[in-house]
């Protein structure tokens, strides 16, 4: 009996949707030139779940020096586990490639259901030492507000 608990608890923590107060869980995440990237212990991760959502970060970002999101140390991460590859090879990963930044990319629909989300909304989750202290669902007209910048 206890064996079975402790398997269906592991599972259960497995596809445990990340909360403020976790340790941020080991992302298998590229950027667009398909360069594995870690996620600092003290970052801001900026994610996207939408296309329209991504658009609006991306202006925000193309507003700011060339070096914010390093200097600031905040990761932007766009789920693309919801987009038809082709559509991701032929169009998406193309138009990133001219970025001045690097976005870092979530292919794996169990990687993207970690991690809460709100329709319209950038989640906004920020990090001290790989522990999630807050996690905020932010529209992208108040980014700007919620990053300080």
């Amino acid at each position: 009996m206890k064996i079975i608990f402790l398997t269906f608890f592991s599972l259960s923590l497995l596809f445990a949707k990340v909360n403020s107060g976790d340790i941020l869980p080991p992302l298998a995440l590229v950027d667009q030139f398909d360069n594995k990237l870690e996620v600092k212990p003290n970052t801001t991760l900026i994610i996207s779940f939408q296309k329209s959502v991504s658009s609006e970060i991306q202006a925000y970002i193309d507003s700011k020096p060339k070096h914010y999101l390093e200097d600031n140390n905040i990761l932007y991460i766009s789920d693309m586990s919801a987009a038809p590859t082709f559509m991701i090879k032929l169009f998406g990963i193309p138009k990133m490639k001219k970025f001045d930044y690097k976005v870092a990319l979530i292919y794996d629909d169990t990687v993207a259901d970690k991690i809460q989300r709100e329709d319209d909304k950038i989640t906004v989750i920020k990090l001290k030492r790989d522990k999630i202290i807050d996690i905020q669902f932010v529209s992208p007209s108040d980014l700007k507000t919620i990053l300080g910048n």
